[in-house]
């Protein structure tokens, strides 16, 4: 009899502990589901940046706008320029030429100024380089093909010549020009809608936005004997206030009226590895050689897809256009589960 009692004692327990387990699980399920459904606030606008030129360095500006061709602000238009060789239209970035992250630049009343260290700055008229009507086919990643214009011997020798490189051509792109980029290859992302992409909107590499946020950079530069900046990410919105890898969980953002969809990380390459201010690969080989041991994609299709290109940031195309700026409030929609 008493053997009798303590089994059922036993059996009470049980059900009681598998009562208070699924309760608790289905609290924490419906907060994650109720979350991912809400505006939550996560930080503000730290800095905004746009790259004129593709591998060169950025504007910084207080604000632009989010458009579904990228940030503009007046006639500055994200990577709306990228050097080429002439005779194959391959195009070249700081990966090759790590000195191209000091190449400035700036667009006004037409006329796009460019200057790089040691010489005086130049301007070309971009109106006259679209009436010339010269183009050159560039050649992009995955070998996708897009026309742009040529925009004149001048600025082909000082750039040429600041690289040490014969034959390389500056490309202007501009809508109604010749694009095979219509959308983004299936194969390099999970299993998430492939946004469209016929749209001439520049040279960009994969997506109109680039974030990141100050917490993944500071993780990082905890594990590293030289620190980085944030310009050695290379985003185009920089946030700050988050816990550290947040970015992996968002679904959506919204920094005032702008509403972005967030639809892949973002793995990086050997350009994390050039000095911004120096314009010279790390010996080391970091931040990347550090990302590498604890940021690689998770396994399956995207560990698949990346291999040993680690995660920082990601990537984003807009739902609706409108002006943002520094110190605005960011507030984002989550995802039940990271990337």
């Amino acid at each position: 009899m008493l053997e009798l009692d303590k089994d059922k004692k036993v059996l009470i327990g049980c059900l009681a502990s598998s009562f208070i387990f699924y309760h608790t699980a289905r609290q924490i399920y419906s907060y994650v589901s109720a979350k991912s459904r809400e505006w939550v606030p996560i930080g503000i606008v730290k800095g905004l940046h746009i790259y004129p030129i593709k591998s060169c360095k950025p504007v910084d500006v207080f604000a632009f706008k989010c458009t579904k061709l990228g940030p503009m602000m007046e006639e500055l238009e994200d990577r709306v320029f990228v050097l080429v060789e002439e005779s194959t239209g391959k195009f070249i970035t700081a990966r090759q030429k790590p000195k191209l992250v000091n190449v400035e630049s700036y667009m006004t009343d037409g006329i796009l100024e460019i200057s790089v260290p040691g010489h005086p700055k130049l301007s070309v008229d971009l109106k006259k380089v679209v009436e010339n009507g010269r183009t050159i086919r560039a050649t992009l990643f995955d070998n996708l093909q897009q026309d742009g214009y040529d925009c004149g011997d001048e600025v082909a020798k000082l750039l040429s010549d600041y690289i040490e490189e014969p034959n390389y051509r500056l490309l202007f792109s501009k809508e109604g020009l010749y694009t095979e980029r219509t959308c983004i290859p299936d194969d390099q992302w999970w299993n998430t809608p492939v946004p469209k992409r016929k749209d001439n909107s520049g040279f960009t590499d994969l997506a109109p936005f680039l974030i990141a946020t100050e917490a993944s950079l500071k993780a990082v530069n905890e594990k590293l004997d030289k620190k980085v900046t944030m310009r050695n990410f290379r985003p185009s919105i920089y946030i700050e206030g988050c816990a550290a890898w947040d970015e992996d969980k968002w679904a959506e953002i919204r920094i005032g009226e702008a509403h972005l969809e967030c639809f892949a990380p973002c793995t990086r390459c050997v350009l994390t590895t050039v000095d911004p201010e120096k314009g010279e690969m790390s010996k080391e080989m970091q931040p990347l050689k550090k990302l590498r041991e604890f940021r690689l994609a998770p396994e399956g299709k995207m560990s698949k897809a990346h291999k040993d290109s680690p995660v920082f940031g990601v990537y984003a195309g807009t739902v609706n256009e409108a002006y943002i700026h520094i110190g605005q409030t960011a507030y984002v929609k989550y995802k039940p589960t990271v990337f």
